[in-house]
């Protein structure tokens, strides 16, 4: 199995885990509940990771500069209201859906699609291939909130 390989298998996992932490968490009360963090999550997944992805490859594909990306997420306000009347169950299905879509996109691409670069003003220079392990240190850090 290579790196990629395995980092998509590490992104399995890391839904599954994410998945039963919100589950079998106790919610204190403090901060975001578990379904809004999960909906954090998951519009991180396509308004952010595959927004990113799909411009890398789109300019390498056309022979562009890589893009210049930096830290951005979805607003947390925003995201608190969106969610505060989702179930975890539902949240916990647009995780779900959001995965496999990221997942199906990532097998669908070749070893250069992979390495398509993007200079990331807090990261320097990342391929698609790179950024998975930021996906993964990304659901951990939110995954640490349901202790």
């Amino acid at each position: 199995m290579n790196n990629f390989e395995s980092q998509l298998n590490a992104l399995t996992e890391s839904t599954s885990r994410l998945t039963k932490s919100a589950t079998e968490c106790t919610f204190s009360g403090e901060g975001w509940a578990p379904a809004i963090t999960i909906g954090h999550i998951s519009d991180v997944d396509t308004q952010v990771w595959m927004a990113r992805f799909e411009l890398m490859v789109n300019a390498q594909r056309t022979g562009q500069e890589p893009p210049a990306l930096a830290w951005w997420e979805p607003d947390g306000e925003k995201t608190a209201a969106t969610y505060a009347d989702y179930s975890l169950d539902e949240s916990l299905a647009l995780l779900h859906k959001s995965r496999a879509s990221m997942a199906v996109f990532l097998k669908s691409l070749t070893e250069a699609e992979r390495n398509a670069p993007a200079i990331h003003k807090t990261f320097g220079t990342i391929t698609i291939e790179s950024m998975l392990q930021v996906i993964l240190n990304h659901d951990e850090e939110h995954r640490a909130t349901f202790n």
